[in-house]
């Protein structure tokens, strides 16, 4: 006699297991398609891995001196930015009188005047990029400080690692006694003697020309060192004046010479801070500060910060 109870007890028994052996044919068919399509490991781990990203040799974090900092270039063996922090209790803290016409004096006589450290290289920097005083032998071109030494006359090892290769470049001669010698002087003479701090930042700058209907960069290059010539100079300066306040100039020259008798008027070298951040490829001030301007033609940037 037919059993229907046993006969669809058997049935149902048997089509689950059908659909269990099913699902897990289908999860082993997913694990193994898994493991043989495994995601490949990213190209940059296994570079870095195998052999390694080639890297500056420059330090990456900026050059630390005893009173100031300084962000190497080594593609071009010079100062990226030059960044101090002046104060008058320092700089004038034993010599209270105006020190302008002394400062001129050494910072204009000849060579056979000066009594001046030697200049030396800087060991922190690969021997393939760095800068020697000897490739700037038989050029047109001097040495300029972007740290000023006169801006330590109370410390002697400040004021001599003013002398070292990571914080000099190739300037025109006279350069350093036209507009960009008065910036310095009104730095140093008023800002700093007025305000609680002044933040100066200084750097080179490689602004193009047209020629030929062509955009193009071109500068001498120096010595065995391949050192740049800049075609322009900067300064970012931020003053702390003595209530706490924040202000801003900033300044941009080319680096040439002045000429006999000419005018200098330094408001006709302020810039906009955007367009030195355009054209050094920095931006000063990543964690927005807040800033009021001296500098009537910065333009839109200081809403920004």
């Amino acid at each position: 006699m037919f059993n229907f109870t046993r006969f669809a007890a058997t049935s149902v028994v048997g089509g689950l297991s059908a659909m269990v052996l099913k699902k897990q044919d289908v999860l082993n068919s997913l694990t193994l398609h898994a493991a043989d399509n495994k995601e490949p490991c990213y190209v940059g781990d296994v570079i870095k891995k195998r052999v390694g990203f080639p890297q500056p040799t420059a330090c990456c974090k900026p050059l630390r001196f005893k009173d100031f900092i300084v962000s190497y270039d080594s593609k071009n063996r010079i100062p990226n930015w030059v960044y101090e922090h002046l104060q008058y209790d320092k700089l004038f803290k034993d010599d209270p009188c105006d020190r302008r016409i002394k400062v001129e004096r050494t910072q204009c006589a000849s060579n056979e005047d000066k009594e001046r450290p030697k200049f030396t290289p800087d060991c922190r920097i690969h021997g393939y990029h760095r800068a020697d005083a000897k490739d700037y032998c038989e050029t047109e071109y001097e040495m300029g400080l972007m740290a000023q030494p006169e801006n330590y006359p109370y410390d002697a090892e400040s004021f001599c690692e003013c002398f070292t290769m990571t914080n000099i470049v190739p300037q025109v001669p006279g350069f350093n006694c036209g507009a960009w010698f008065d910036l310095e002087c009104y730095i140093r003479e008023k800002l700093v003697r007025e305000n609680k701090g002044v933040y100066v930042c200084s750097g080179p700058l490689f602004l193009p020309i047209v020629e030929d209907d062509k955009t193009i960069k071109q500068f001498d290059v120096l010595g065995d060192g391949e050192v740049s010539v800049p075609t322009h100079f900067f300064k970012v300066i931020v003053i702390e004046t003595n209530d706490g306040q924040l202000e801003l100039e900033s300044y941009m020259m080319p680096n040439t010479a002045p000429d006999e008798g000419e005018e200098i008027k330094l408001e006709d070298f302020l810039t906009p801070l955007c367009q030195i951040e355009h054209h050094s490829g920095l931006i000063f001030f990543p964690e927005k500060k807040c800033f009021s301007s001296n500098n009537r033609r910065r333009g839109a940037r200081l809403h920004a910060l």
